[in-house]
């Protein structure tokens, strides 16, 4: 705090010494980089006249890259930008240095602005600036959110080539998933074709990466968007390892995705794993794998998962099971208190 107030002091001060120079005024840049003068500056700009505002962009043309990564001055070149007059000079300002302002926390900011207001062109250019790049901005706390908004106003082939390229190393980290995900959610939204970056999923580990505690989103939003026949060879290679998926805490996310997929006859060989066949006494003893879903803090969900998924009277049989493998040591009582409200 008494660095803050240091730092807005020595900015109030250097504005005095601006303003005596310059005989009362202090430039907008300079106003930029002052907290209030910010906020004030940022309001004059939405309210200027055409004429008004074309003297300010020529003021303040020259100053706004290093304006783009000031902690107050971010927030006037985000303000401009709103003002179509203002495109041409943002534009020329941001253009070349793409990359290092996506990475950096108030850069970003700005080329997201930019990008979500400048004509289709424009935004286009500036995210051509990522062809090469994209691993490294994905990867980046700041660059991953860039990297996702310049996806979503431009719609560029090379973004989902590149994702797909890179997806193994993306799926495993926190940024790097979150650009898969939404990548995938607005390309298959968009009806471009994200076949490429499912099959790099199909290809790689996949059943690690359902039980990762990243890369399990990337598989659920693969199965939620891949097309039929990828999913189907998805639901493939993930059902036979459900029962292991169901008692992992990120893996039991996709293992509840896999029954919400799953056909009627896969279904059915899920529950004969869990029940047993149909119609037939079964001993309590001949059921690990029901015993251990209901001991489990998440295979119990997965397990619930199934019982609402199971019709009639296969439904009924697996809940008389439930209740007689109930114990004071499981969370049988909440799966049938689930299966009652369902």
């Amino acid at each position: 705090a008494a660095a803050g107030g240091g730092a807005r002091r020595a900015s109030t001060r250097a504005l005095a010494a601006e303003r005596a120079r310059a005989g009362g005024r202090v430039s907008l840049a300079a106003r930029a980089t002052e907290q209030k003068q910010s906020r004030l500056l940022q309001q004059e700009l939405v309210r200027m006249s055409d004429t008004q505002l074309q003297c300010a962009c020529e003021e303040l043309a020259p100053h706004l890259l290093e304006l783009a990564t000031h902690a107050f001055g971010n927030y006037v070149v985000s303000k401009l930008v709103t003002r179509s007059q203002a495109h041409a000079a943002v534009h020329s300002a941001l253009r070349g240095s793409v990359v290092p302002l996506l990475k950096h926390p108030q850069g970003s900011r700005v080329v997201q602005a930019a990008l979500a207001e400048l004509p289709a062109g424009e935004a286009a250019s500036l995210a051509g600036e990522l062809d090469g790049h994209v691993l490294e901005c994905a990867l980046d706390t700041h660059g991953s959110w860039g990297v996702c908004v310049a996806f979503r106003h431009t719609h560029a082939p090379f973004l989902v080539a590149q994702v797909a390229k890179h997806v193994a190393a993306l799926c495993t980290q926190q940024h790097g998933v979150r650009v898969v995900q939404q990548l995938l959610h607005e390309a298959a939204s968009a009806g471009m074709d994200i076949s490429a970056a499912v099959g790099s999923l199909l290809e790689g580990e996949l059943g690690y990466l359902a039980a990762h505690p990243f890369g399990n989103y990337a598989v659920q939003a693969a199965l939620r968007h891949a097309v039929p026949s990828q999913r189907v060879a998805m639901l493939d290679a993930l059902l036979p390892s459900i029962l292991a998926l169901s008692g992992s805490k990120h893996g039991s996310n996709v293992a509840e995705m896999l029954l919400m997929l799953a056909s009627v006859e896969q279904l059915e060989a899920v529950r004969r794993q869990i029940f047993g066949p149909p119609d037939t006494p079964v001993d309590l003893a001949e059921l690990p794998q029901l015993r251990a879903l209901m001991s489990s803090p998440f295979g119990n969900y997965v397990l619930q998962a199934l019982l609402r998924k199971l019709k009639d009277g296969r439904r009924s049989a697996a809940l008389q099971l439930v209740e007689r493998h109930i114990s004071d040591d499981n969370f049988g009582r909440a799966i049938l208190a689930a299966a009652s409200s369902a």
